[in-house]
């Protein structure tokens, strides 16, 4: 329940701490003393948008705040999952606003988003207002308001995974659809791409080594003649270097026992020589293998075309590119050809999802049926309650040819306040005061089943007077025994069964108007019921007469 509202510098509300208390509650006022004040202030805490504007003129901030206790088990669990503190039975909610229009809050202390707030609030309170009324034509309302009579159970959240599951496995049957389309329409292109490289019979390394050997069968002629002078150079008898070594080996052969240091020389020499013979030997054998033959230049030339054509191609650097290429072709078109076995397995296993969907869709139908038609008793009960006798309500339940996430149906509310007139959607057919008792009934019906510890009305007594808002007076004052309830009325009727009231007020100063709310005693209270039904002018009949009707509720 809320226990306690505070508000600093919010519209004309300067400060104001004001403790509520559980069962049935009322506001009354003057019309402008603030009331909506108050309720502004409550629903910016349940993450409503705020700007700089609501703040009291010339204020730099305003600060709301909230202690909810009596907690529902949900709202613990929500706080835990959030990492929030929380104590045991206890919330309170925070929101800052600057003149900047900067906008700040928190639970129990913690930063918080809006997000979360709306979250937890539709665990902590229920603020009903005229304009939600529309929604009573709203087709979602309707079918929440069957789930909500129901109460929680397995069968909503079931169905819902089950969808969650189904539309995962569509989605993914789809995106493999559509890809295997597009790898189709590229498969004879992919295949052609393939065979190609296939048929190129690529290797690692190979165009460089085509390169290096084009070049040398491109100057074949010319090397071999190179090969051959520089054989000539080394080998020749009487020009060549060998003859030379060997000439200037004898030489120091002749002196290597009179000379010391040509020992040395002499081994160092006769190394060179036996390099200088390897290496001629070597230039002989080369000039000899060297031949000039356009058959396989040829050859080189056609295989360096195809090479450069298929890099060009593929717009590729290399020969390893290529071969990365043909893997993943050949990977792309293995996928084509078990494309169809994934396509079968993800087509059945979406068929099995969609049944059991329909099942537990059919289940939750089947339920809904059951609440829609006790519904349909205990309202129309209600109804007769609130002074509308000849009421005709039936809650009219379509199959859907497509499952959604809330299940296979769409729920109409058909009405009528008239023995003679064919019940119609409500949204076409109720006046203001019927869409009125007709919420209230609702909320009634459901509040218990939500386990929602306080709901406000915002002037549920819109377009009804006399003895039918003593009857909704009394159901809002039942409704008070289980849980905590507020209304905003200008009906005195509905203000005497409160079990508390509040009134809200402005002070007009020489520069500012401030609104106020108090908690009136037991004679202020009877002034006001008073005032409420003869005006301004109070009297001892008038205050007697506001007695009355208060210890009539009392009675009650």
């Amino acid at each position: 329940m809320l226990q306690r509202l505070s508000i600093q510098n919010f519209v004309l509300i300067e400060e104001l701490s004001i403790e509520f208390f559980p069962h049935f509650s009322v506001i009354t006022g003057e019309t402008g003393a603030g009331k909506s004040i108050i309720l502004g202030a409550i629903a910016l805490l349940m993450g409503q948008r705020a700007d700089s504007g609501t703040l009291l003129p010339g204020a730099e901030r305003c600060i709301i705040e909230a202690q909810f206790t009596d907690l529902d088990t949900a709202v613990a669990r929500m706080l835990e999952e959030e990492d929030i503190d929380s104590d045991e039975g206890e919330c309170i909610v925070r929101r800052e606003i600057t003149s900047k229009g900067k906008s700040r809050a928190f639970i129990n202390d913690t930063p918080a988003s809006l997000q979360l707030l709306k979250r937890l609030s539709e665990y902590l309170i229920d603020i009903h207002s005229q304009h939600q009324n529309l929604l009573l034509g709203d087709a979602q309302f309707q079918l929440s308001t069957l789930d909500l009579y129901r109460g929680e159970d397995l069968l909503v959240s079931r169905y819902q995974e089950l969808y969650e599951t189904y539309k995962s496995k569509a989605e993914e049957l789809n995106k493999l659809r559509q890809s295997m389309e597009a790898l189709r329409k590229e498969e004879d292109y992919l295949r052609f791409q393939y065979d190609q490289l296939e048929e190129a019979d690529l290797e690692e390394g190979e165009l460089q080594e085509l390169v290096d050997e084009e070049r040398q069968l491109a100057h074949a002629q010319e090397i071999k003649e190179a090969l051959q002078r520089a054989t000539s150079a080394l080998s020749d008898e009487e020009q060549g270097a060998l003859p030379a070594l060997t000439f200037a080996l004898k030489a120091l052969e002749s002196i290597r026992n009179y000379h010391t240091s040509a020992e040395e020389w002499y081994d160092r020499l006769s190394s060179i020589r036996i390099d200088v013979q390897d290496l001629t030997s070597t230039l002989e054998e080369e000039a000899s293998s060297v031949t000039f033959s356009p058959k396989r230049l040829a050859r080189v030339e056609e295989r360096l075309d195809l090479i450069r054509g298929l890099l060009h191609k593929h717009s590729l650097q290399d020969v390893s590119e290529l071969i990365v290429l043909k893997e993943r072709l050949s990977e792309e078109l293995d996928k084509i050809q078990s494309s169809d076995e994934d396509l079968a397995r993800l087509e059945a296993e979406e068929a099995k999802c969609y049944t059991a969907l329909l099942e537990a869709g059919a289940e939750l139908s089947a339920s809904r049926q059951e609440a829609a038609r006790a519904i349909e008793e205990q309202l129309i009960s209600s109804l007769h309650e609130l002074g509308m006798p000849h009421v005709r309500f039936h809650i009219h339940i379509d199959s859907l040819q497509h499952p959604t996430r809330m299940g296979l149906d769409h729920v109409t509310f058909l009405f009528s306040a008239n023995r003679d007139i064919a019940p119609e959607p409500v949204a076409d057919i109720a006046s203001g005061g019927e869409v009125s008792r007709l919420m209230l009934a609702l909320k009634a019906l459901i509040a218990d089943k939500r386990s929602l510890p306080t709901i406000i009305f915002d002037e549920i007594d819109t377009g009804v007077s006399g003895e039918t808002a003593e009857r909704i007076a009394k159901i809002l004052r039942r409704m008070g025994r289980s849980m905590q309830v507020m209304a905003v009325t200008h009906l005195p009727q509905i203000a005497a069964a409160g079990e508390d009231h509040f009134y809200i007020y402005k002070e007009h100063g020489e520069a500012s108007t401030r609104s106020h709310l108090k908690h009136l005693t037991a004679t202020e209270r009877i002034d006001e019921i008073a005032r409420m039904q003869s005006g301004s002018t109070l009297t001892e009949v008038t205050r007697a007469a506001a007695q009355a009707l208060l210890s009539s509720f009392a009675e009650d």
